[in-house]
């Protein structure tokens, strides 16, 4: 045997192999990963159940935007970021990617805006977006109707009226928009209740469409009758009380403004639905006239100046308006040969309260009476400060006769001349007598005559004579010097003589009053008149007496008043 079986002989015995178990256990480090391994999966699912829809919109420009920055909100909630930017393949707008949350995607509609919000200044908003100089700007949405949608175009202005904004829209009808324009106030007495949401310029041919929206609850004042008008800017006028100068307010001048009123005539029923069309006026009065529907058209010829004649001057009938002027030209007269203007007016009988059953008024047919009763057209001045002509109608009793003329569109009413006018010819009349008369020669002969005063005056004889004059002057006031010397002392004892012949006639009356001459005889009464007689001569003398001693020099010159 060998040594090596020997070993093997003698070597003990050999245990059995252990049974191994095929089925190893994970080490726990292993949990980890697999941790981390459904935390992924559960939050990338969270986040794609979560996730919005991916939208793009068109804009203009992308000023203030930035890819990854800029977020979309909804008054101030977050509903979407901005994730790329490009332009078009045509360069002419910009399309925005933007990715949107899940709350958004019930608002993502065919309506729904979007604009930019930076700091903007207007005249209706004002100065709006300063937020934005801090934290940049951003996009507003602002949710609409209809089926969803993914592609929009974003406004460049911001809109008028935002979604969820209680109101009526209605649409005005206009020949000129004016200065209103989107954002213009809408105002109801004096109170802003409404904006001006825009405009179609379409068909610009027949008009211009505004879409105007009232807030509510004033939209309930708007009815079928109600009435707009442009109250833009600021209204001067000149009326019987002066100047007049009217305005809404200083944001309806700066932005332009519309306003409205409705009648109580009209303040029935039930409030107009939206859509409802009504005529923008031009200003209130012309809101105010529309009342009067019927307008008839006359022809008035003026034969003289019409300066200050205009387009809408009113047509008053004794001071009362009745109608405005049309039209005015210049027209010549081949057959006449002589220059005329035609003035087109137009008269509004409705504003004439008829009393009784006269009829024919209404439609005209009554004016032909009325023209040869006397009814004429004439010039007048309506404001003195601007110079504005006017045309009245009135009664001419003086006028001569006439009828009511046809022409070729209108009927013609005769005119006469106005006030200026015939004051004017007269004026006309009175210097061409005064142009047709001699005054060269009358100048000639007063020149003529002035010379003959001056030789005459300076001639040798009117010296003399006036010299001589001068002489008897001196000479009479020193005789009445010499009489008011002299003539005083005598002067002065008449009035003691004068009261001695009264007494005495006192006492002759008295002694004829005695019984020895008989009351009622002849001689009692021939006796008293001659004494009444005497007495009124002294009396007489008296004053004459009183009178020259006063005035000395009468008895040279006589009595002075």
């Amino acid at each position: 045997m060998t040594d090596a079986q020997t070993l093997r002989d003698t070597a003990a015995p050999v245990p059995p192999a252990p049974r191994v178990d095929r089925k190893r256990r994970l080490p726990a480090i292993w949990l980890i990963p697999i941790v981390a391994a459904l935390a992924a999966l559960y939050l990338g699912w969270v986040t794609l159940s979560e996730k919005g829809p991916t939208i793009t919109i068109s804009f203009q420009t992308a000023d203030g935007l930035e890819a990854g920055k800029t977020l979309i909100k909804h008054k101030e909630v977050v509903f979407g970021t901005v994730t790329s930017l490009a332009l078009s393949e045509d360069l002419s707008h910009v399309e925005v990617t933007a990715e949107m949350t899940k709350e958004a995607a019930a608002h993502l509609r065919q309506t729904t805006r979007f604009w930019v919000v930076r700091p903007r200044l207007s005249a209706s908003g004002g100065l709006s977006g300063l937020g934005t100089i801090v934290s940049g700007a951003f996009i507003e949405l602002d949710p609409g109707q209809g089926d969803s949608a993914r592609s929009f175009t974003g406004l460049e202005d911001p809109p008028v009226v935002r979604a969820g904004v209680a109101g009526t829209a209605f649409i005005l009808k206009a020949d000129r928009i004016g200065s209103v324009g989107p954002g213009s106030p809408i105002y109801f007495r004096d109170l802003q209740v409404g904006q001006v949401m825009g405009f179609d310029s379409a068909n610009l041919e027949t008009g211009v469409t505004i879409h105007a929206f009232v807030r509510a609850p004033y939209d309930r004042y708007v009815h079928d009758g109600t009435r707009f008008w442009n109250a833009s800017g600021i209204s001067i006028g000149t009326g019987p009380e002066g100047f007049k100068i009217q305005l809404e307010s200083l944001a309806a001048v700066l932005a332009g403004g519309i306003a409205f009123d409705t009648p109580a005539t009209a303040r029935i029923g039930e409030p107009s639905k939206a859509g409802a069309v009504f005529t923008l006026f031009k200003d209130a009065t012309s809101s105010q006239e529309s009342d009067y529907t019927i307008r008839l058209p006359y022809l008035v010829y003026f034969d003289g100046s019409v300066d200050g004649l205009a387009p809408n001057a009113p047509v008053e009938w004794r001071g009362i308006k009745v109608g405005r002027v049309l039209d005015l030209k210049l027209e010549y007269d081949a057959a006449a040969d002589k220059l005329r203007i035609p003035v087109v007016i137009e008269i509004e009988p409705q504003r004439v309260a008829l009393v009784g059953e006269k009829q024919g008024f209404g439609t005209g047919e009554y004016m032909p009476e009325l023209v040869r009763r006397g009814l004429r057209a004439q010039l007048k001045t309506a404001s003195l400060l601007t110079g504005q002509l006017m045309v009245s109608l009135d009664f001419m009793p003086d006028a001569p006769p006439a009828t009511m003329g046809t022409g070729e569109r209108y009927p013609v009413i005769p005119s006469v001349p106005g006030d200026l006018a015939a004051a004017m010819r007269s004026v006309n009349g009175i210097l061409e007598k005064i142009s047709a008369l001699p005054l060269d020669k009358v100048v000639q002969q007063a020149d003529a005559t002035l010379k003959s005063f001056e030789t005459l005056a300076a001639s040798p004889e009117i010296t003399e004579s006036l010299r001589s004059l001068a002489g008897v002057l001196s000479s009479t006031q020193q005789l009445l010097g010499r009489a008011n010397t002299d003539l005083g002392p005598a002067l002065q004892q008449l009035p003691p003589l004068l009261a001695t012949a009264q007494q005495a006639v006192r006492r002759l009356s008295g002694t004829l009053g005695s019984d020895g001459y008989g009351a009622g005889s002849g001689f009692k009464r021939d006796l008293t008149r001659l004494l009444g007689q005497v007495e009124d001569t002294l009396r007489s003398i008296r004053v004459l007496t009183d009178y020259l001693e006063q005035h000395p020099e009468a008895l040279i010159r006589g009595k002075t008043e």
